[in-house]
């Protein structure tokens, strides 16, 4: 990262730090086939680009549809922002994608580019949601294969967006565990609700910035790259926000869980304080009477009593009593 700093604008540097092989796959389409080869001048081209260890083949795919050089560089730099922008006859993506399977969070990137009749999505490790996308073109679905590329376009978002959905949902079945834990439980041990609420955490700022962009979609609605597909991205900004809504009610959750374990920490040290100053408060007295009785007095007649340590337990235990009832009379304890 420090060398991609010292890079001028437009510089392609693959911030990838995975080692995996870079497969192109292409897919033409249209409502009367499918297939790895063109077989008619009207089609559309889904082209899926796993891996990025092979720079020079992706940006050569990308420079035969004269894709600028800022493109190309926000799809080999892993770390850019979430994002929905407008490029020439076409848009460009970046979504990140968050899913929690056996306890790990798992995260992906996904970049999606609309140019002319051709969708480009790059990843390090596809989804299965592309693939289901996929078999979908297979299986003759006609209202896939029917639409232009843009279409396509608005099925792979939505779909990333709906993986983002499901995180959600896992994420608020989590918080109400956790909040079973902390207000019944009382449990110490939070660790595991630190890691969620680094991935809310991460997942509100991936949401908040697609919905930063949706000023720009609304303006370019009734411009052609979307022309007749008004209600699918209509519906696309609707899913976006309330992704968003929900987001944010899972982040204000997760700090009330933690102002709730903080609370359960500050009762537990109260009472333990209670408790250590009710013990003082009892042995003051009683300390006092021990100093008393230490004493070398040459005329003490209590103490030549054969009774006098009988009679001196007997004074003390009475105070005891007469401070714990004293105590509950107050509702001290």
């Amino acid at each position: 990262m420090e060398l991609k700093k010292l890079l001028p604008p437009g510089t392609i540097f693959n911030t990838s730090k995975k080692e995996t092989k870079t497969v192109i796959k292409k897919i033409y389409y249209n409502k009367d086939f499918v297939g790895p080869e063109p077989k008619e001048e009207n089609h559309q081209v889904w082209v899926r680009v796993n891996g990025f260890t092979d720079t020079e083949i992706i940006v050569e795919e990308l420079k035969k549809l004269s894709i600028d050089s800022l493109i190309i560089e926000d799809i080999f730099n892993l770390n850019q922002r979430a994002k929905i922008e407008e490029i020439d006859n076409g848009f460009f993506a970046i979504i990140k994608t968050t899913s929690y399977i056996e306890k790990n969070f798992i995260h992906g990137y996904i970049s999606v580019l609309l140019k002319d009749n051709t969708v480009f999505t790059f990843n390090e490790n596809p989804p299965k949601m592309l693939d289901v996308i996929e078999e979908r073109l297979i299986n003759h679905e006609k209202e896939v294969r029917s639409k232009e590329a843009k279409y396509l376009f608005y099925l792979i978002i939505d779909a990333l967006i709906d993986i983002n959905i499901i995180f959600e949902h896992e994420v608020s079945e989590l918080i109400n565990e956790w909040e079973e834990k902390i207000i019944t439980d009382k449990t110490n041990n939070i660790d595991e609700l630190h890691r969620v609420r680094k991935e809310v955490l991460s997942m509100k700022t991936h949401t908040n910035s697609l919905v930063e962009s949706i000023d720009l979609i609304e303006d370019i609605l009734g411009k052609k790259p979307v022309n007749g597909l008004v209600k699918y991205y209509k519906d696309l900004l609707d899913h976006l926000y309330r992704l968003d809504d929900k987001m944010k009610l899972d982040w204000e959750e997760i700090k009330s869980l933690y102002e709730m374990h903080t609370n359960n920490i500050n009762d537990r040290t109260n009472t333990i304080m209670k408790t250590l100053t009710i013990f003082s408060a009892i042995f003051i007295p009683l300390s006092f009477l021990a100093g008393v009785f230490g004493m070398n007095f040459v005329y003490f007649d209590i103490l030549l009593n054969p009774n006098a340590l009988w009679i001196f337990a007997g004074i003390c235990l009475s105070i005891m009593v007469l401070m714990i009832g004293f105590f509950k009379f107050k509702k001290w304890f």
